[in-house]
This record gives structure tokens, C-alpha cells and sequence, in this order.
């Protein structure tokens, strides 16, 4: 059971899980052959995902990250675990003295810190954070893509290049594109997936894996009146968009509703699940990260155009 004896932030209130996808690269080597991966994507994710490993960022108000409380449940392939952040800086605190008779100030510890709890399970590679709320998807992203980057290059023989990327919420992009009145420019960058692609992008990956690419970044723009129009339904888009809800491309668009500009972007539009009544416990609170991982979380892989 976690020690922490106070009731943690979350207990009763709504929130919302945040879906990212992990996924492994190799290396390339000089001689331009790829490095062998561990096969087992569970182990080696517990293996780099390293408790205390700081990550700061920001440039004015720097925060530092570490995860800690880990939990491997090498039975269901899930870990659970604690996110959290604190200002980098000490905070300049002002305190009465009865021996001066007056408020003296000093440095002190920053209270200011929030703690996410968050899942991964290694059979989907889906990893999920309950959001704070002020901290954005895509840092949340960066700080776990960092860590597990950096301690890989500390193992004796690196091979792996880990990236942690938004999941799409494929209902969500087709809505922004039908309530937006004039569809500028759409846009995806489709990364080689590992492993091997479904039927649902595999022209898609052909072309990647038949060229060499790496990458692969596509952007359609109009100028005309009307915009674009029909995007969902290209071919190249369609594939990016199945691509996407498995966290193997990013899309984006840009257009006008009602006179304004609105833009759509995956890093920050990442697939969610709202939970209206959150645990009461840290320990109920991985209980349930663990069980929608397994279940309800994968519904954004698995939801395809009919």
C-alpha cells in the first residue's frame, strides 16, 4: 500500500487520463544497419524508466520532474507509478521573530508541486497520466520521453530510440474538421512504426520502408474560397489517421470558424477519457489506471471508420 497517509488531490473529483503511446526505434549505426531491440518491450521499459532520474523544464519558472512509487506487475505487464513536479527555484519565504520583532525573510523548500498518477501496460505500449490540469500534454510527454531516452544511453549497449507519442482521438479530429468552416491546411508527420503496421496504413509504411525514410511529413493547403474539403476521405490522410490513433504519426490543420482562425494539433489534443468520480486512494487510483489500460483506454486504437 502507498505510506502516503493524506487524502491525495484527486480523491472525488473529476478528471482526465491523458492516452500516449510508446514506442521503440532502433539505432542506426555508422554502417547505416539497425540496432537489434530487446524483445521484450515490458522489461525494458521498467529497466530505463529510472525512480529520482530529475528533468527540468522551462526557461523563467523551471520545474524539475522525477517519477517514483513505481509499481511492476509483471503478471498483468502493467506498471503503475507517481509523476510529479516541483519549482526549481527555492521559494523566499517571510517568517515572524520574536527575538528580532520583526518578519524576517529566508529560503524554504517550494510547497508548490503536484503529483499525476500514471500507467503504462506493455502489452498495448499505451501510457496514461491523470492531468493536473495546468501542465500540457506534450510536456507531460517530453519529461517521460527524456527519461527513458537519456537512461538507455547509460546501459552498456544503447539500441533503442524511445519516443512517447500523442495517441489520436480519431472522433475528435473529424470533428474539428466538420465544425470548422474553412479547412486551410491539414498536415502529418508518419514516423516508421515498430513493429509492423496494420492493414489500415500499410501503403502507408511500404512507401516509408521502400524509400528509407525515417519521417515522413505530408501538408495539403488551399487558397481557394471553400478550403479544403473531403480531407478524411484521401487516401494518404485516411492511412495518417489510423497511423495516428497508434501513435505513429501527428497531425495538425488550421481554418476558420465564424471569422476566427482555429487550429488542431495532436501533441495537445491528445486522446482523453473524462472519469467523473476519481478514487479516493492512490492505491484504488492504480487499480483503476490499470484496469482502463487493459479495457476502455484501447478504444482509441480500435475505433475505425465503418
Amino acid at each position: 500500500m502507498d505510506a502516503s497517509p493524506e487524502t491525495p488531490w484527486f480523491s472525488g473529483r473529476s478528471g482526465s487520463l491523458l492516452v500516449y503511446r510508446v514506442n521503440r526505434r532502433p539505432h542506426y549505426s555508422d554502417t547505416l544497419f539497425p540496432t537489434k531491440i530487446p524483445d521484450d518491450v515490458f522489461e525494458h521499459f521498467v529497466r530505463v524508466l529510472a525512480p529520482g532520474y530529475e528533468v527540468v523544464t522551462g526557461r523563467g519558472n523551471q520545474r524539475v520532474w522525477r517519477v517514483g512509487g513505481l509499481r511492476v506487475n509483471d503478471e498483468d505487464r502493467t506498471i503503475t507509478g507517481k509523476l510529479g513536479w516541483q519549482p526549481k527555484e527555492e521559494e523566499v519565504v517571510s517568517e515572524w521573530s520574536e527575538e528580532e520583532m520583526d518578519w524576517l525573510s529566508q529560503k524554504a523548500v517550494p510547497k508548490e508541486r503536484k503529483l499525476m498518477p500514471f500507467g503504462f501496460d506493455g502489452e498495448s505500449r499505451l501510457l496514461s497520466v491523470l492531468s493536473d490540469g495546468p501542465s500540457a500534454p506534450a510536456t507531460i510527454a517530453a519529461v517521460f520521453e527524456k527519461i527513458l531516452r537519456n537512461n538507455e544511453k547509460e546501459l552498456e549497449e544503447p539500441t533503442t530510440n524511445w519516443s512517447v507519442e500523442p495517441v489520436l482521438d480519431r472522433r475528435d479530429f473529424l470533428s474539428w474538421l466538420k465544425s470548422t468552416d474553412v479547412v486551410v491546411s491539414v498536415s502529418f508527420t508518419a514516423k516508421l512504426p515498430n513493429p509492423e503496421p496494420t492493414p489500415d496504413f500499410e501503403a502507408l509504411w511500404e512507401r516509408l520502408n521502400r524509400t528509407h525514410a525515417t519521417q515522413h511529413t505530408e501538408t495539403m493547403r488551399s487558397g481557394r474560397e471553400e478550403g479544403l474539403i473531403e480531407v478524411e476521405e484521401d487516401p494518404d490522410f485516411s492511412q495518417a489517421i489510423a497511423m495516428g490513433q497508434e501513435g505513429f504519426a501527428t497531425l495538425r490543420g488550421k481554418g476558420r470558424r465564424d471569422g476566427a482562425p482555429t487550429t488542431y494539433s495532436q501533441t495537445e489534443a491528445v486522446a482523453t477519457e473524462r472519469v467523473e468520480d476519481l478514487p479516493s486512494s492512490w492505491d484504488e487510483m492504480r487499480a483503476l489506471l490499470t484496469k482502463m489500460l487493459k479495457d476502455s483506454l484501447r478504444r482509441f486504437k480500435e475505433d475505425r471508420a465503418a
